[in-house]
């Protein structure tokens, strides 16, 4: 617990300080090389994407347009993308911040991913290959032919209409407020063309909880709006505090039909269904949850994150 309140107080005393969330970023990206970490986590988890784009979803991944919005500082999504599909990549960012050290660590990372089979041609692993001799990852993005815009604002995506198959992003609307959730949602329905998955994974955890295991996962709901506000309300911490049914409800408001909602459980830590999903431990007593979470379903408080899997119709 000790962790998760140092990590919290680091936050915070950062987070309200202007240029303090810049500052944090640029330490943990460019000094301490959290995105390598985040390069070897992508190499384990998107061959599971895959399985369940194509046998949940239906998609042909061959030659289908892919978008990865929030892809982080490297370019293993434009690798990891030409490698899957043999077509150019979007890729968006909130923030101006592609690196350079870490492109041999990507290009590693995409190589080493255990792929279904059929997924990743001969030529195309050669062409990813040849990219970690490159000095700089804009020349990586440039040789598989993806497209980089960044800064984006949630609401005013910079692609054409009806123009990708494949929408995702990991981990990164949850520090979305609602109404620019919302923006966002609808900027990707008309991104998708009719028929094409958005593929969406919302980390429903306290954060903090990533950097000390010992706290409860859903912790951050057991503070109420004014504790939250003065100890989240700052770009480092804020969390929308969504359950799984509210950001379902949004989906589907905003013109998408479910296909799968994949819940993340404690201590599994996997994906399952919700029959699956109730045999889980909730990540927090009801009884400790603010007032106003106290009405979550069970499933919801047993979901640690959830994969969204919706059709634009």
């Amino acid at each position: 617990m000790l962790k998760a309140m140092a990590k919290g107080a680091l936050h915070a005393g950062l987070g309200h300080v202007p240029g303090g969330p810049a500052f944090y970023l640029r330490l943990a990206w460019q000094v301490l090389g959290t995105q390598a970490t985040h390069v070897d986590k992508l190499a384990r988890v998107t061959p599971g994407y895959c399985l369940a784009w194509q046998r949940l979803g239906g998609l042909r991944l061959e030659g289908a347009r892919l978008w990865v919005h929030e892809a982080g500082g490297t370019p293993f999504w434009a690798l990891a993308g030409h490698l899957l599909t043999g077509s150019p990549v979007a890729l968006t960012n909130l923030e101006a911040r592609l690196l350079d050290r870490h492109l041999p660590r990507a290009v590693q990372g995409v190589l080493a991913m255990p792929l279904p089979m059929g997924l990743g041609t001969a030529q195309r692993r050669a062409a990813v290959s040849a990219c970690r001799w490159l000095e700089h990852s804009a020349q990586a993005l440039e040789r598989v032919g993806a497209s980089l815009y960044e800064p984006v604002a949630p609401g005013a995506i910079p692609l054409d209409a009806a123009s990708v198959d494949l929408a995702h992003s990991g981990g990164a609307l949850e520090h979305l407020e609602p109404a620019q959730l919302e923006a966002f949602l609808a900027e990707c329905h008309r991104v998708l063309r009719p028929g094409g998955i958005a593929s969406h994974i919302f980390d429903h955890r306290d954060h903090l909880h990533h950097a000390d295991r010992s706290l409860p996962f859903l912790a951050h709901l057991g503070l109420r709006d004014p504790a939250f506000q003065a100890l989240r309300g700052h770009p480092l911490g804020y969390h929308s505090r969504l359950s799984p049914s509210q950001v379902a409800s949004l989906f589907e408001a905003a013109g998408f039909e479910p296909i799968a909602l994949r819940r993340l459980t404690i201590p599994a830590r996997r994906y399952v269904h919700d029959a699956v999903a109730l045999a889980a431990e909730p990540g927090l007593p009801r009884w400790l949850l603010a007032p106003r979470f106290r009405g979550m379903s069970d499933l919801d408080l047993r979901t640690a994150a959830c994969h969204y899997l919706y059709r634009r119709v």
